[in-house]
């Protein structure tokens, strides 16, 4: 089919650039930025899942700050200082599972792939689109859970840019998680199963972690992994620089390990959704 017509929900968005040939990449990057588009008013005309990426948060941070936070030592003893960042992570973590793995297990088996291949459009800038997406989402939901924390006494003694340094190092670790959860919803053979084998390995980074409890407080064979895990070092990074604190190594390390995962995630997930969407 060689039909030129975008699907009425895509439509909106920025215009297509002139001279730019079908298949260059200022036409890559234009259908991308109309998938993002389309992820997002998916997003706010399905409350449930925006109020559930918000809610969510607030609830881990005043639950685990009144309820368990008076049972754990921290630096500094003062657990609402020491969670929020960690509340973060479990923000970037988590957030993708439903927008990449439910939400590709959908595209790719709903027939919403049919529709994009027969347009003239990359059918790869899809996983493009929605990466972008669930990052724009990550970060209103940090900005509002911030803004939350605020009232309920947390406080950032950080500078403005390492306030924005330390958002932006959460915001790039979760686009690069999201391409690793691409790979499992494209992969996946439902939106449930998607869902079923993304959550053990999330739960196991996110929990295993700095975000609730420091890495000293583990047993000696866990905390290993622990320190070394992507996660820790990324809440880490952002609890330093929001209390104005040098994150030393903690912060390259971050950065090499999203960098790592986008190197070897990207061209996987893209491949992998090139086959899938060739043989549907």
């Amino acid at each position: 089919m060689t039909s030129t017509t975008r699907p009425e929900e895509i439509t909106t968005g920025p215009p297509v650039p002139s001279g730019a040939a079908a298949g260059g990449v200022l036409w890559f990057l234009s259908d991308a930025a109309l998938l993002t588009l389309r992820t997002i008013k998916h997003t706010v005309r399905r409350p449930d899942q925006l109020m559930a990426a918000v809610l969510q948060p607030m609830m881990f941070f005043i639950l685990f700050t009144y309820v368990f936070g008076g049972a754990i030592s921290v630096p500094g003893n003062d657990y609402k200082q020491f969670v929020l960042p960690g509340v973060f992570g479990q923000i970037v973590v988590f957030g993708g599972i439903a927008g990449m793995c439910v939400g590709i297990a959908e595209d790719m088996r709903n027939g919403m792939m049919d529709r994009f291949r027969s347009l003239p459009m990359h059918t790869s800038a899809v996983l493009l689109g929605r990466t972008v997406a669930e990052a724009l989402r990550n970060f209103v939901a940090v900005i509002v859970t911030g803004a939350v924390a605020y009232a309920f006494g947390y406080r950032l003694h950080g500078s403005f840019l390492q306030v924005l340094g330390g958002i932006g190092v959460l915001v790039f670790f979760g686009f690069a998680v999201c391409w690793v959860l691409a790979v499992v919803g494209v992969t996946a053979s439902s939106a449930e199963g998607a869902q079923t084998t993304a959550m053990p390995w999330v739960f196991l980074f996110g929990f295993v972690s700095s975000a609730f409890v420091p890495s000293e407080s583990m047993p000696g064979w866990l905390r290993p992994f622990s320190d070394n895990s992507p996660v820790t070092l990324t809440i880490n990074t952002a609890r330093d620089l929001f209390a104005g604190a040098d994150p030393g190594g903690d912060a390259t390390a971050s950065l090499l390990w999203s960098a790592g995962l986008l190197v070897v995630f990207v061209p996987l997930a893209t491949a992998l959704f090139r086959r899938a969407t060739a043989r549907t």
